[in-house]
């Protein structure tokens, strides 16, 4: 069924009005019959503007483009107007017979009344939202391919710049790498030079210390004899002489032994 079938109530009750139409139409059928064919036209006007509305902001989105739709929203209300101004004519001449098919027609307007109201909204919406396009010609067109190349040419040429920076720097950033290897390099060299100079020292100083160990065992087998000696110093002084120039001989001896250990 067609969309101006149901405005009418059906098919073969809009097709028994037109046969009535030859015969003798009632003011109310006139009427009825305008509203149904406005309700038709303003339903194809708002598919339109939907259509319409949904390529603003894309390319086909001009100054004249606009001007088309603000045109067809002003042409949707003038068709409300007129329709409008119908229904009260029509309601006034309609009869009881009549009120069920006006009933049925006045729910599909007021549907299409809120649809087009809320379409306008979105409509305005997306009007305030994106800018017109502007119209372009052919020579426009050429100085803006011109334009867009050079364009492109300055970037490609930032680019270029861009990259040799970058590059220097990586340069550099290798260069002081390298002259940070060469730097651990020379102190890993100082640190085995050092523990082998530390190893050495270290020799020498295991050997001192082994002859101040001997050095305090002979100072104490002398005092051991010295010991002795004091017990037999009164019986012979001579015997203690010996013994104290024997002593100091071994003293003698273990100082001597004790430099020669330490400058070694």
């Amino acid at each position: 069924m067609s969309f101006e079938d149901q405005m009418t109530g059906g098919g073969e009750n809009y097709q028994s009005s037109r046969k009535q139409e030859t015969k003798s139409i009632s003011k109310f059928d006139k009427m009825y019959q305008k509203v149904v064919q406005n309700t038709h036209s303003i339903a194809q006007s708002i598919n339109r503007l939907k259509t319409m509305g949904n390529n603003i902001g894309r390319n086909q989105d001009t100054e004249n483009f606009r001007q088309r739709i603000q045109q067809l929203i002003s042409n949707i209300e003038s068709l409300i107007e007129n329709t409008n101004s119908s229904w009260k004519t029509m309601k006034r001449e309609m009869k009881n017979s009549d009120k069920h098919k006006v009933d049925k027609l006045e729910n599909f307007w007021n549907e299409i009344q809120t649809n087009f109201k809320k379409l306008r909204k979105d409509v305005d919406k997306k009007l305030r939202e994106y800018l017109p396009k502007q119209e372009v010609v052919e020579d426009e067109k050429d100085d803006l391919k011109k334009s867009l190349l050079e364009q492109d040419q300055r970037e490609m040429i930032q680019l270029e710049n861009q990259i040799d920076f970058q590059n220097d720097i990586i340069n550099e950033r290798e260069e002081g790498i390298l002259e940070i290897e060469a730097a651990v390099t020379d102190v890993n060299e100082m640190m085995r030079d050092i523990a082998s100079m530390v190893h050495e020292q270290g020799k020498g100083i295991e050997l001192i210390a082994d002859n101040v160990e001997t050095a305090k065992h002979r100072v104490e087998d002398g005092v051991d004899n010295l010991r002795t000696a004091n017990k037999y110093q009164k019986k012979s002084r001579k015997k203690s002489c010996w013994l104290l120039l024997i002593i100091a001989c071994v003293i003698l001896i273990v100082v001597v032994v004790v430099i020669l250990g330490v400058k070694l």
